[in-house]
């Protein structure tokens, strides 16, 4: 069992909910159903262990490369390649997974099921699937992680109230994705370029991708403003005008951090794995936000973004 445990990456996984957390916390009211939160969890955590051990079975050959840890776990000791784990075992595995998170969503509404369908086809097949991989192509890789994270608070949202959030603050949470996301791209340019794969940092260079980082901060404003200036509440308000400091001094520090061909950013890269910790520390405090107001909602001033 543990085994598989590791093949799930179940260490990323308190992380990787931050995307879905945040999407639940902020839509859940009085009458988000507890069934629905209860499959809407199995059903993002089924995914998280399809798209894991996916990305580990179209890795297998490039980790071999790495010499160090990556954020949660050394990749060089994937359960691939220590031999705990068989190609065919990780296959079963994979669409054993595929198979719970669609059946799960589907126990909540066919729009979350849909929901998770797309994650699973762009953070997973289109994403790793070692005949298509876009995680080797250059853009694609950051439009993948981008449109994953998207799909995954959609799914949230929907677990919570049932229907779709507006459009700015979808577009704004695609572009805080794809400045996230971009770091790590570049952080692994060197096992990347050893391997051959042809990522965004590979083709256009890791400068360069520092500097769309720091255009997509910028085209973050605007959207940013539709929001501040919007019929929204002040805790949306705020989250937002957070999320666009935190990307900008990030953007700064990567772009100061370079070294090439490292990337070695002050504390995030010293303490990755403390870094991780405090994304999923976030999630699990938007999560307990949106079942705190399953009671308190007559009490909180907060109307959902419709």
């Amino acid at each position: 069992m543990t085994k598989y445990l590791r093949l799930a990456r179940i260490t990323a996984w308190p992380a990787s909910l931050f995307s879905f957390a945040v999407g639940f916390g902020t839509g859940a009211t009085e009458w988000t159903n507890w069934e629905d939160t209860l499959f809407g969890l199995l059903a993002v955590f089924s995914f998280f262990g399809f798209a894991f051990a996916l990305n580990f079975y179209s890795d297998r050959d490039v980790d071999r490369y790495h010499d160090g840890w990556q954020r949660d776990v050394k990749l060089s000791e994937q359960p691939l390649l220590t031999g705990e784990v068989t190609e065919r075992e990780c296959r079963i595995f994979c669409l054993l997974t595929f198979i719970l998170a669609i059946a799960f969503a589907w126990l909540v509404s066919g729009l979350v099921a849909l929901l998770m369908l797309g994650a699973c086809l762009v953070g997973g097949i289109l994403y790793s699937h070692p005949s298509i991989r876009f995680k080797g192509k250059p853009m694609a890789d950051i439009a993948c992680m981008s449109s994953l994270s998207t799909l995954l608070f959609l799914a949230g949202y929907a677990v919570a109230l049932g229907k779709m959030p507006n459009w700015p603050l979808l577009l704004f949470f695609s572009i805080f994705s794809a400045i996230v996301y971009i770091p790590t791209v570049v952080s692994d340019y060197q096992y990347d370029a050893r391997a051959g794969i042809r990522t965004s940092a590979v083709v256009f260079g890791q400068r360069n991708l520092l500097k769309a980082m720091m255009f997509f901060c910028v085209c973050a404003l605007p959207v940013a403003w539709l929001i501040v200036s919007g019929p929204y509440p002040i805790g949306a308000k705020t989250c937002i005008v957070i999320a666009c400091v935190a990307s900008s001094i990030l953007a700064i520090i990567a772009w100061r951090s370079l070294k090439p061909p490292h990337l070695v950013m002050p504390v995030l890269s010293r303490y990755s794995r403390e870094a991780i910790t405090s994304f999923g520390v976030i999630a699990l405090l938007f999560m307990c936000w949106g079942i705190f107001r399953l009671y308190c909602h007559s009490y909180i001033p907060w109307d959902p973004f419709l």
